[in-house]
């Protein structure tokens, strides 16, 4: 493929045996990480104003603040990713997160809360940049496919976490709560010890699965693209003067997952102020993720035909009349809305390392997303303090979603405004060596 986006237009998921264990292995790590900071705080928040009487605005503007803080601790995950490889930053990021999780079950103090909270925060985003990563040096010309896929991890979170969560505090009390979650950081943290690499051709696979090559010549090529990645032409100052390099961590990221962020983080109250009870309000969180699940290859499925700049103005549409839907009066337009909420889970995880993997390729990849993601964090840390204290001074979540429409539609713009022609390098079977791709 020439002068142009990368993206495969094969929709068939043949991604083989070993390619398929690291997208389950991807999967569960997505999985505990939005568990913990995402679909948890439904319950976690709720666990610490009952026992302190903490105030629930107070402890979700702490996860903003801490949000903003931690892009110093990302920064460093992205420049580790990028010169040790994700296998490495795993490690670091798994060993965190068991850390963090089990010393937030044990705070005592607001400040204590706060530090837990930076670790998490950080260790959350940090597996991002490690799944994105993987997936692109895994799958690079079926990124968005791989994704559809990978991203599911965190939906069957949205589906089922909080009942681990609640089954862990009522086989060990209040820390229950927090240690299952730390357990199934430290499960994670020994696969990828023991199993895991960091490119195909390590364990003797091909990038996307593609045979048609010998493995001698996929080595070849995969050496080749780490001996361009010394000499790459996208240093940190040309990122930074880059337009697509804003729009993508800005709009592609920051806008859809400050959008996701704040409407799942609340989701459960949302639905109770429509007058539906708690108990009816968590089943309806997991019938969400339930549609997300389909949801998620769907938009996937989108990616690899259409491209991920469509995908992405189609993503902002969907969210935009999910907000609307939330919004409307009575119970009626709340069952339309949560299949509606699945398919928002379900895409937003997929579409920044599919557009960032379409305009800078596999060996450009990592030294761009170093520069993307934090700008993505930086705007979708606003997402808590926006939700909590907006609902706080209306009383109510038409303001904060009204808010966000008006977000949606900023992400249209983008996704339309943004150039997706590769500009970085991408060693795939099929390109010529001289090729600019």
């Amino acid at each position: 493929m020439k002068n142009g986006n990368v993206l495969s237009q094969n929709a068939k998921s043949d991604f083989g045996r070993t390619g398929w264990l690291v997208i389950i292995l991807m999967m569960s790590f997505g999985y505990f990480s939005n568990g913990s900071m995402n679909d948890g705080l439904n319950l976690y928040v709720g666990l610490f104003t009952e026992k302190f009487g903490w105030s629930s605005a107070q402890l979700l503007t702490y996860s903003s603040y801490a949000g903003w803080l931690s892009i110093l601790i990302i920064i460093g995950y992205t420049q580790l990713a990028r010169k040790v490889g994700a296998k490495a930053t795993a490690i670091v990021v798994m060993s965190l997160a068991a850390v963090g999780m089990f010393m937030w079950g044990r705070v005592t103090s607001p400040a204590m809360y706060f530090v837990a909270i930076i670790l998490l925060v950080a260790s959350s985003s940090g597996i991002m940049v490690i799944r994105n990563l993987s997936i692109n040096n895994w799958f690079p010309t079926k990124s968005g496919l791989a994704l559809g896929w990978a991203t599911m991890g965190p939906l069957i979170a949205t589906a089922s976490v909080l009942w681990l969560i609640r089954l862990g505090g009522k086989l060990f009390g209040f820390t229950g709560h927090f240690d299952i979650m730390a357990a199934g950081f430290v499960i994670m943290l020994l696969i990828t010890i023991f199993w895991y690499k960091d490119d195909p051709e390590d364990k003797g696979c091909f990038p996307d699965n593609d045979k048609t090559m010998t493995k001698e010549l996929a080595q070849e090529l995969h050496e080749r693209g780490m001996m361009y990645k010394k000499t790459s032409p996208w240093t940190l100052k040309k990122l930074l003067t880059n337009k697509q390099v804003w729009l993508i961590g800005i709009g592609v990221g920051g806008m859809n997952f400050l959008i996701g962020n704040a409407v799942m983080s609340q989701l459960i109250p949302s639905i109770m102020s429509h007058g539906f009870e708690q108990t009816q309000a968590m089943t309806m969180m997991t019938i969400a993720a339930l549609f997300a699940i389909p949801l998620s290859y769907l938009f996937g499925v989108l990616d690899a035909k259409k491209g991920t700049k469509i995908t992405a103005i189609c993503f902002f549409a969907w969210d935009f009349v999910m907000l609307l839907m939330l919004i409307l009066p009575g119970k009626y337009f709340i069952y339309p809305a949560i299949v509606m909420v699945g398919g928002m889970i379900g895409g937003s995880g997929n579409i920044l390392g599919a557009m960032t993997t379409t305009v800078f390729g596999r060996y450009d990849y990592a030294s761009a997303f170093a520069v993307i993601y934090p700008l993505c964090v930086a705007v979708r840390s606003v997402s808590y303090a926006l939700i909590g204290n907006l609902r706080e001074m209306s009383n109510g979540y038409t303001l904060p979603y009204l808010v966000l429409m008006g977000v949606a539609v900023g992400g249209m713009i983008i996704g339309y405004a943004i150039d997706d022609r590769m500009i970085g390098r991408s060693y795939v079977p099929g390109e010529e060596n001289d090729d600019n791709n």
